[in-house]
């Protein structure tokens, strides 16, 4: 989660205000950021650490009762432990990072959606495809948003309900099923954006496919992949006249020649 919280600053850097990302000061107060997350995931962990015991606890099974043991990361000895404790995780682990993620994809969206109504010139064919391509964008980074949720949301809502009922844990086999759903979610958070961008972008798609299939390429091909390779990469900001990624490679004459990519 600290991870995705950092590449969303990048992201959000690099598409709304990209040329702040090209200065020395930029990298330093990124790294402080990166070790401020961590230090306060850090300090929101040690509560748990020295308050987590082991205890016994009742639970039913098949209309008997049974006794069992687990480790509560609160104290019993108010009953009021469980409830704060469920109701703080919810609020620091899901709703306050969903909140954040939500507001910075919003201007995200909204930035690659009013540029590419303000792109200049004559709505040529490769201007529809550049505004289709940020909308697609767009639609892209509100779908991150709406994963982020569905993983996480039914981890935190059985854990809440586990601390309000903890004196009588339910043991059946609907509940073990449904608890590991839910726990094997919200761990697939860290990975299915790449599945969403599979599935939602062209151009993503179309390049795995291309590193997938493993197929040695042609002369021309290598030749092709070398000067791509070689070639400065530059990112114009997307408030300027032409908000798009640009790649310049070296002509045969010594010039340079200029080509936008659909990101």
């Amino acid at each position: 989660m600290k991870r995705d919280r950092v590449q969303l600053g990048r992201r959000y850097k690099a598409i709304v205000n990209p040329m702040d990302i090209q200065t020395s000061s930029a990298v330093f107060w990124t790294c402080l950021k990166a070790v401020s997350i961590w230090l306060l995931s850090v300090l929101l962990a040690v509560p748990e650490a020295i308050f987590s015991q082991v205890v016994s606890m009742q639970g039913h099974r098949d209309y008997t009762n049974v006794t069992f043991v687990n480790c509560v990361p609160y104290p019993l000895s108010n009953p009021m432990h469980p409830k704060i404790h469920s109701v703080m995780i919810f609020l620091v682990y899901f709703l306050v990072p969903l909140t954040i993620i939500s507001v910075y994809y919003y201007h995200i969206a909204r930035t690659l959606i009013k540029s590419a109504h303000d792109m200049p010139g004559e709505v040529s064919e490769h201007t529809k495809r550049q505004m289709e391509t940020r909308k697609r964008l767009a639609k892209i980074v509100l779908v991150f948003v709406g994963l982020f949720a569905l993983c996480w949301f039914p981890n935190h809502v059985l854990y809440m309900y586990r601390s309000f009922h903890y004196q009588q844990m339910d043991l059946s086999l609907a509940h073990l099923i449904i608890t590991l759903l839910a726990r094997v979610l919200s761990f697939s958070s860290s990975c299915v954006n790449p599945f969403a961008l599979y599935l939602l972008s062209e151009s993503f798609r179309r390049h795995f496919n291309s590193q997938l299939r493993c197929v040695q390429d042609s002369p021309p091909e290598r030749h092709a992949s070398y000067m791509h390779s070689t070639s400065h990469i530059r990112l114009t900001s997307i408030k300027k006249t032409t908000p798009t990624a640009a790649i310049v490679t070296p002509a045969a004459n010594g010039s340079a020649n200029r080509q936008e990519v659909a990101l």
